[in-house]
């Protein structure tokens, strides 16, 4: 797990990232900042929502930042009260049903949504600590079960490993694995 000071150097990162990465694609800067910190307060009413006590590094994140809107496209890493926003419960139903269709696994009764979108496939979520252990977080793409990560700061670290590839591509104009593999 990062220290507060890494953790705030790998936010600023993601930050200016993306917004080098909107400058690139869209040849403007279209991201917003991460939200306002959230409180104890907060925090104590959102694990007693889900029943159990947040992974470390998720809820450091949230004290330094009650989620980010627009953190992957539409994607939202939901702070504390991300369950309330006005698309969550829809989109979640969408989600459920795709896992029903095609995923390994179904989250519904047991993990909670930690980065979700109205309209990708991709999602994150955060299952209750194992007897002993910590949460535990799994990515997936269209219900099937892409990554599982020890921590949520390894979760952000792989996230800005895949917006600085993107950034190179945008840049040469060509995936240079691609033509590494040619």
């Amino acid at each position: 797990m990062l220290n507060e000071k890494k953790r705030a150097e790998l936010v600023a990162a993601l930050l200016e990232a993306k917004r080098e990465l909107d400058r690139l694609t869209l040849d403007e800067d279209m991201t917003e900042p991460p939200a306002r910190p959230a409180t104890e307060n907060d925090i104590a009413r959102f694990e007693k929502k889900c029943g159990f006590p947040l992974e470390p590094s998720y809820r450091a994140f949230l004290l330094m930042h009650d989620g980010w809107t627009d953190f992957d496209g539409d994607a939202a890493i939901l702070g504390t009260r991300g369950s309330r926003e006005n698309w969550f419960e829809e989109t979640l139903e969408m989600v459920w049903e795709v896992f029903e269709d095609f995923g390994d696994e179904n989250p519904a009764e047991d993990a909670i949504a930690v980065v979700l979108g109205e309209d990708t496939n991709n999602y994150l979520f955060m299952w209750p600590p194992a007897l002993g252990g910590q949460a535990t977080f799994k990515e997936y793409e269209n219900g099937k079960l892409t990554r599982e990560y020890r921590d949520f700061d390894e979760y952000l670290t792989e996230f800005l490993e895949s917006l600085r590839h993107s950034i190179d591509v945008e840049r040469e104009g060509a995936d240079t694995d691609d033509e590494d593999s040619q």
